[in-house]
Parts: C-alpha cells; structure tokens; sequence
C-alpha cells in the first residue's frame, strides 16, 4: 500500500545476464594424462567442474553490487545455462556478496515470450547484440569489460 492506494505496488528492476557478461567462461585447458582413466563425470563433479571455470568480470560484477546494495534496486539475473546451475549461480553471487533472484533459459524464445509479458523489467543488460535487437528498447547491450547501471 503506498499514500492511500490499497493496490500492490510493483517496482521496476533490473535484469541481466550473467554468463558473458558478470562472468567469462574459461575453457579447460589441456592435462597431460598421466596413468590416469577416462572417466564419465556424475552430476556433481559436472556442476563443480563448470563453476571451477567461471572468471569474473570484475566491473560488471561491481555494477551490480552498486546496484543491489548501495542503490537497493531490485535485480534479477538472467543465464542461458542448465537449470542444476542456478542454485550454484545464486551461491556463486552471493559470495560475492550479492544476493538476487536468477532465472535460467532454455533457449532465446522462452527469454522473449517472458521478457514480453514481464513489464516489470526496466531494463535488461546483455552482451548479446542480437538478443538485444530482437528485445527492443528495453534491452541494452553491454560489454564484460565495462561497467552499467541507471
């Protein structure tokens, strides 16, 4: 309730991408193998093996932390990866020292269909120029090597 208005206020928020954008993905490098079996990963070491790759992208990451805790805007974040990650992208976050929602994609058309109906979004940082220009105004590209916010 705000000045009388017995309706529910929404606020608008923020919305970014996480991979790509707060973090970069490195890709493993080579082992030499020695006497050592190939062997089939579980689910566990998958998800522990991936989160081990994940380099920050150290002025968005702080664009966000302004945001969420000195602004105290809301935030969410957007990822492309499995669902089994999210809960580990929260952990990874918070870490950080940054606690937000985080919603994984399938695909480019699930983003669009949700971005379309969810009005709430003020703004969506991505590095993704094509996902931004199908998005529309709403949809802001931006680099891993720089900073944004409002």
């Amino acid at each position: 309730m705000e000045k009388g208005d017995i309706a529910p206020t929404t606020h608008k928020h923020i919305a970014c991408w996480f991979e790509d954008l707060l973090i970069t993905r490195q890709e493993e490098p080579q082992k030499r193998k020695l006497f050592r079996r190939d062997k089939e990963l579980t689910d566990d070491e998958w998800i522990k093996q991936e989160v081990r790759r994940w380099r920050v992208n150290e002025l968005p990451l702080k664009s966000v932390y302004h945001m969420v805790n000195q602004l105290d805007l809301g935030v969410e974040v957007y990822t492309y990866y499995e669902e089994e990650l999210v809960e580990q992208v929260e952990h990874w976050l918070a870490r950080k020292g940054i606690s937000v929602s985080v919603y994984a994609y399938y695909d480019f058309d699930t983003l669009r269909d949700d971005f379309k109906y969810n009005r709430d979004v003020h703004t969506l940082f991505t590095p993704y120029e094509d996902d931004a220009a199908v998005l529309g105004f709403r949809a802001t590209v931006t680099k891993p090597d720089g900073t944004f916010g409002i």
